[in-house]
């Protein structure tokens, strides 16, 4: 039994020594998000909330993006309804691995609708989003790509010209967050 023991040790700790150097190695892995400093990536549920973005992601550090992009809002209230284009400016930045906060501003020119009034009220907004997300990356005949699950949070920071009941719904609805947002896309 200590004969067994005593060749068993030795065995052990090359075999943690090998696994260890092992994690210590890097491979140029092309899935890797570390490899490629530019994204295009737009969220196939917009449908679903009537917010539609296309986003151009720059990495200029090996945790940092940028993100540019134009955007599209055409909610529907009970009393009226957007019709917003936009553009986007946000800030993406990785925590661990693929895990990364975001933060988005989207400066629009919004025609609302008031369905009570018959009226269409020209503004200009501002709104802001913080999202908490996670990639998972993958290829698909040798070109990468990535999805991205991300869990929203935001309010309008700024509006110019609404309908007082724009106004009182706000007030009541000042954030919002939803079921965690999904976007598709690829890395060149």
């Amino acid at each position: 039994m200590k004969k067994s023991l005593f060749l068993l040790i030795p065995f052990v700790l090359l075999f943690v020594t090998v696994l260890h150097a092992q994690s210590k190695t890097t491979v140029a892995d092309s899935t890797r998000h570390e490899y490629y400093r530019n994204s295009i990536d737009f969220s196939p549920i917009s449908p679903l909330i009537k917010i539609y973005g296309l986003h151009f992601n720059h990495k200029f550090t090996s945790k940092d993006e940028y993100i540019l992009g134009v955007g599209y809002m055409n909610i529907h209230y009970d009393f009226g309804n957007t019709n917003s284009p936009s553009l986007i400016f946000g800030y993406r930045r990785y925590l661990w691995r693929n895990l990364h906060i975001e933060y988005q501003l989207w400066p629009c020119y919004d025609e609302f609708w008031e369905k009570n009034e018959r009226k269409i009220y020209k503004s200009f907004d501002v709104w802001n989003e913080f999202r908490l997300g996670y990639q998972f990356n993958f290829k698909i005949a040798q070109q990468p790509f990535y999805t991205s699950i991300q869990w929203p949070f935001g309010f309008g920071l700024y509006a110019s010209n609404k309908p007082k009941s724009f106004k009182d719904h706000e007030k009541e609805n000042r954030f919002f967050y939803q079921f965690p947002l999904l976007f598709l896309g690829v890395r060149f």
